[in-house]
């Protein structure tokens, strides 16, 4: 019996251990996002601090020029605004124009993209940064329902 109670205390502590060993590495990896991110956007001309960061987040540029951010992976918000203010297909069109530039440009060990648009959802920036510390950053553009990038 007292073998079963010092086994069961073993299982609860190894449990609460990975728990929370789980904990640190995702806010390891969510800040480790942030200062990539922070990286990309001085690239661009933005200043801000990580806590600014946060999906839909107006930032403004050194012209003072305002962009709403976005993080790839956290875009859900920003596509509901797309089909709002648009529509499905301008949405489909700017995953679209986001699959080919990350199936033309993108290299392993590249950091997750940092999405920029302005307000009225007409012009913008999807960016990322290299391991060598080189930032790609190409120049997206709505145009009469589909999106280019330069």
């Amino acid at each position: 019996m007292k073998k079963r109670s010092v086994f069961i205390l073993g299982l609860v502590l190894a449990g609460a251990v990975f728990a929370y060993s789980n904990l640190c590495t995702s806010e390891d990896i969510e800040q480790y996002e942030k200062g990539n991110h922070l990286i990309t956007l001085r690239s661009l001309g933005i200043e801000v601090n990580s806590d600014e960061l946060a999906p839909m987040q107006t930032l403004t540029d050194g012209n003072g020029k305002e962009w709403i951010y976005n993080n790839f992976t956290k875009r859900a918000p920003l596509m509901e605004k797309i089909i709002d203010e648009r529509s499905v297909d301008v949405k489909d069109a700017f995953i679209e124009v986001q699959d080919e530039i990350m199936q033309k440009y993108t290299k392993k060990g590249d950091t997750l993209p940092v999405i920029l648009l302005d307000e009225n959802l007409n012009e913008g920036y999807f960016a990322f940064n290299r391991q060598d510390g080189e930032t790609l950053s190409f120049k997206i553009k709505y145009d009469n329902g589909s999106w280019e990038y330069e």
